[in-house]
């Protein structure tokens, strides 16, 4: 299918502009002259151990001040007592995590010249191309795919003619791009040794001599010593022919898993299968301009073409999901997927769970059919409940489970500074519980709530218990810290009640009893709810946005990428902004306030710093917010500043406009689209609530609602839309009765008043027709 398969004619100079494909264990990516190509591989489990790793610092003997002094106002006195405590407990600077890294390159010498390069991405097969015309006036091509499940690359080496190919395996990036964002150089830290014969081996070790992974090459007929760190082989790509190429990453203590041998078409045939699937879960279609160049097709969307603004979007939309599929295995998306040319990423390409992960990587993964993938997160959370415990007892003093703001080989506390105090966020634990509880909610699988998640969720709730203040008869956080902003009257970011703080323990409330209702333990809902009514309610600031600070009023600071205080729109909207009382509607007015400032902030110099185009994922929170208050042209606004500015030619996005290698839009963006289109509690089903009139006909499909439904289908035009809708077997124990209340949106409703009240129990369909509210 062609509107699957696109092409670039932009360089790929360094390996941030490369072209990807992925396993989900394993990354490569290519890039470099098409005669001269550099591929470098990554996987999920070769996160380099380099940094430290100490314990969070105790922090009680210095809590009862920092308190006393944060609800004095003087947020800046606190963050000299949490710097003075760190000394003492030995920190000394910032502790970065485990840093995905590389753990090979492949580079494929190609002599003859090159002339008219042309690159091309597969989406639904997910495979990527490098062709090219020798100065024989014949073709050459590269082909890169990473089975789904492998730990494998193949490399297709086709040639009109036939050619002689040198490669290089060793581990050398071709590390000449720009300077990434905060980050520490971890060049040198891994060793490599060779091994030559028919199979050649790379063997990594660190700094001690242990054994951190090996490659294996194979598909020569030889591979040598080239030196000590690399070996080197020569192929003869037959006229006509191919040569095929496959390197196999074990990292040490995870068991390697290769893929099959086969042929080339049974490659693209079968082994591609499981990706296609995956990306064929979920299609959109806005009847954008066709086109498969996609400098043509971005040329014209930035010029404002809305037909290809559209078309940018539908394919923002499939590359963003296949590249999350392609970077999603046994662990979650890094910030960078499961790709790697770097051995200085930025923020050491790790999991960074303030928002890159929710609002980025995983954002997609429920909403657009593939929900299974989500469960990846638990494999990252899990394992590390003895170091939330650890952290709850020594930053707050605290029973429970505190989950830290950053991670990847572990789970301490121990990555924050003064200026960024990211170990007084408590939000993360019950951010991952609401994920767990959509999970178990769309697909009604009840065996996701183990035992290791019922613990996670019995520790987030006792940490919630015991590490707040009590003061004035209600439960207050502090200190609190609103990711990573700092208001606008204060040096220090150090404040009370931080409005995520707060909605996230709400939103926990909620997600608990999901996951208390899946376990068939109840119980734990009536001390959630306890909680809750003790938490402080929402703040409306004198500029007439919702605080970001609940507590004594900390003035607003729009200047900033960030807008976490809008957390309560982005899931089941948080109940103090539903219903028709004079409160809720000022909470959603001053909500639609600090959007239109952000928007507006952002507009002002869109591009990337110094300029305010920074963090995509930023721009997911504002629209997700939007598309929940059925705001369709700020929802708009924040999808086309995603597609038209943060996607590459390679097709994979970036972080800010145009800079910094990063996954958070490939996940956020689809998020979001979904979100425009399809809105969903335990009980109702909202249709298009946020649709543009710029997308006057559109369809999309695989769409998940919480309660086990499945939109399979989901079309549009000016005068009506059909949806065709399922609800899971295995969903029955989350609706016993099947109904669901269907809420047009966008200017519809139902055609049949009595849809409006749907009966839809487990294992059936239904086919529902809406019309446009004025039509007869």
């Amino acid at each position: 299918m062609t509107r699957w398969r696109f092409t670039t004619r932009t360089a790929a100079p360094t390996w941030e502009d490369g072209l990807v494909v992925g396993s989900g264990r394993i990354g490569a990516i290519a890039y470099g002259p098409a005669d001269a190509l550099t591929i470098a591989l990554a996987h999920e489990r070769f996160l380099l151990p380099v940094n430290p790793r100490p314990d969070a610092p105790d922090l009680t003997g210095v809590l009862p001040e920092m308190r006393a002094r944060i609800l004095a106002g003087d947020g800046s006195a606190a963050a000299n007592l949490l710097e003075s405590a760190a000394n003492e407990a030995g920190y000394d600077g910032l502790v970065w995590t485990d840093p995905l890294a590389v753990c090979a390159t492949l580079a494929v010498a190609s002599p003859g010249g090159v002339t008219d390069a042309v690159r091309s991405i597969d989406l639904r097969r997910g495979t990527a191309t490098i062709a090219w015309a020798d100065d024989r006036g014949g073709e050459r091509r590269v082909t890169l795919v990473a089975p789904r499940g492998t730990d494998s690359v193949w490399i297709a080496l086709e040639s009109d003619l036939a050619a002689e190919v040198t490669l290089r395996l060793g581990l050398d990036p071709r590390d000449d791009g720009p300077a990434a964002s905060f980050a520490p150089d971890y060049s040198g830290r891994v060793t490599s040794a060779v091994a030559g014969g028919r199979i050649g081996r790379l063997e990594l070790r660190d700094a001690h001599g242990e054994r951190l992974a090996r490659v294996r090459a194979t598909g020569a007929r030889s591979w040598d010593a080239g030196d000590p760190q690399a070996l080197v082989a020569r192929v003869i790509v037959p006229a006509g022919g191919r040569t095929l190429l496959r390197l196999d990453v074990e990292v040490a203590g995870s068991p390697v898993r290769p893929a099959d041998d086969a042929d080339w078409d049974a490659i693209l045939r079968d082994q591609t299968r499981p990706h296609r699937e995956l990306v064929e879960a979920s299609t959109l279609q806005l009847e954008g301009r066709e086109g498969r160049v996609v400098e043509e097709i971005w040329d014209r969307a930035a010029a404002g073409d809305p037909a290809a603004r559209r078309r940018a979007i539908e394919i923002a939309y499939a590359a963003g999901r296949s590249h999350i599929i392609a970077a999603t295995g046994e662990l979650p998306p890094t910030l960078q997927g499961v790709w790697q040319g770097t051995f200085t990423p930025a923020w050491s390409a790790d999991y960074t769970l303030n928002g890159n992960v929710q609002n980025g990587g995983i954002a997609g993964l429920i909403p657009t059919g593939t929900p299974e993938l989500a469960a990846s997160l638990l494999e990252l959370i899990l394992p590390f409940a003895d170091h939330y415990r650890a952290n709850a007892r020594r930053v707050f003093g605290a029973d429970g489970m505190l989950l830290p703001s950053r991670m990847s080989t572990h789970g301490k506390a121990d990555h924050f500074n003064a200026r960024f105090p990211h170990l007084f966020w408590t939000g993360c634990g019950g951010w991952v519980l609401r994920v767990i509880a959509d999970l178990v909610a769309v697909t009604g699988d009840r065996s996701l709530v183990d035992d290791r998640v019922w613990e996670l969720v019995d520790g987030v709730l006792r940490f919630a218990e015991t590490a707040t203040v009590s003061r004035d008869g209600l439960r207050h956080f502090v200190p609190s810290y609103s990711p990573e902003n700092t208001p606008s009257d204060a040096e220090s970011s150090l404040a009370s009640d931080s409005t995520a703080d707060v909605a996230i323990h709400r939103d926990a409330a909620r997600a608990a009893a999901v996951l208390a209702r899946a376990r068939g333990d109840e119980a734990l809902e009536e001390r959630w709810t306890a909680l809750v009514d003790a938490l402080p309610d929402y703040r409306i600031a004198d500029d007439g946005t919702l605080a970001e600070w609940i507590g004594q009023p900390w003035r607003e600071n729009h200047a900033h990428r960030h807008a976490t205080q809008l957390y309560p729109l982005w899931y089941e909207v948080d109940p103090a902004f539903t219903g028709p009382g004079e409160r809720a509607a000022r909470l959603r007015e001053a909500a639609r306030a600090t959007i239109r400032a952000k928007i507006a902030w952002r507009a002002a110099d869109p591009t990337p710093p110094p300029g305010r185009m920074e963090m995509s994922f930023g721009l997911v929170q504002l629209g997700l917010a939007s598309a929940a208050l059925g705001d369709a042209d700020d929802a708009l606004r924040c999808v086309e500043w995603l597609a038209v500015d943060h996607v590459a030619p390679a097709l994979t996005t970036r972080h800010d406009a145009g800079r910094i290698f990063n996954l958070d839009a490939s996940g956020g963006l689809p998020a979001l689209v979904a979100a425009m289109l399809l809105g969903s509690t335990a009980d109702t089903l909202t249709v298009l609530p946020a649709l543009p009139e710029s997308w006057p006909t559109g369809r999309v499909t695989g769409l998940r609602g919480r309660g086990g439904v499945v939109v399979d289908v989901l079309e549009w035009d000016g005068s009506s839309c059909a949806l065709e809708l399922r609800r899971l077997d295995a969903a029955e124990w989350l609706c016993p009765d099947g109904r669901v209340r269907l809420l047009p949106g966008s200017g519809f409703r139902c055609e049949d008043p009595r849809d409006e009240e749907l009966t839809l129990r487990a294992g059936e369909s239904a086919t529902v027709r809406l019309v446009r509210a004025r039509a007869r």
